[in-house]
């Protein structure tokens, strides 16, 4: 059971990110730092990278998941033309798909009646799209309910632990974080199911997400640091 880390994977460099500030964004008038997660473009000037996907990616956001803190909007910022977000409960309906898209179309959900992503090739043939539902795992209940995303063939990945910084309440490692899970998804896609070697064509897809691992670890640093000196102090003033 593995878990992805920052030197394993091939990332843009995050030096063109050192001199940013927060500028107006063109569409919501907000202030934002690095890309605007409301419009879900990056900010002028600021340098994101991008990457070519090996199928689309539909995220369907919770109302309650925080845009602010969605890992899944990373992919959008990173792969404009081949991601589509949609905010429940106005999700989009592939039942009006055609019948070809229907069956092309994996949504990644361990459910009892998912495959892999290996057997849905060998089963169904290529994937056209995956599907991911962006909320905790108290949520999914209500969010695998939707009635637009009915009678999609589930898919489930191999076993990975998360590298997030902030694991849920009582789930365990294994609940990845939605960028990771559509980074995972994609690559077994790649390797097992089309059976091309992959060699960190898309690893930008977490650019932003080791990004943010970078300040909240930095943040997690000085107030260790912090506490520190302050259990120091409170030892020799006793």
């Amino acid at each position: 059971m593995s878990v992805i880390c920052e030197h394993q994977v091939r990332l843009s460099s995050f030096d063109p990110l050192e001199n940013c500030v927060k500028t107006v964004c063109p569409g919501c008038k907000s202030s934002r730092m690095y890309f605007c997660y409301d419009c879900r473009t990056p900010q002028p000037g600021v340098f994101t990278p991008s990457v070519e996907l090996p199928c689309l990616v539909d995220i369907i956001k919770h109302p309650m998941e925080k845009n602010s803190k969605s890992s899944a909007l990373h992919c959008k910022i990173v792969a404009p033309s081949q991601t589509r977000v949609f905010d429940y409960p106005d999700v989009h309906d592939y039942s009006q798909d055609s019948e070809e898209d229907r069956r092309a179309t994996a949504i990644i959900f361990p459910s009892p009646s998912a495959i892999s992503v290996e057997e849905f090739v060998k089963t169904r043939g290529s994937i056209k799209r995956i599907v991911v539902l962006d909320c905790t795992w108290f949520q999914v209940s209500v969010m695998q309910k939707t009635p637009q995303i009915q009678g999609l063939q589930h898919v489930s990945l191999q076993s990975y632990r998360t590298a997030f910084w902030r694991p849920q309440h009582k789930v365990p490692e294994t609940g990845l974080a939605t960028i990771e899970a559509i980074y995972y998804s994609l690559r077994e896609y790649q390797e097992l199911g089309l059976g091309k070697k992959y060699s960190g064509e898309f690893d930008d897809l977490l650019y932003w997400f080791f990004h943010t691992k970078h300040f909240v670890d930095g943040k997690q640093k000085e107030y260790l640091e912090k506490q520190r000196r302050k259990d120091a102090q409170e030892e020799e003033d006793n």
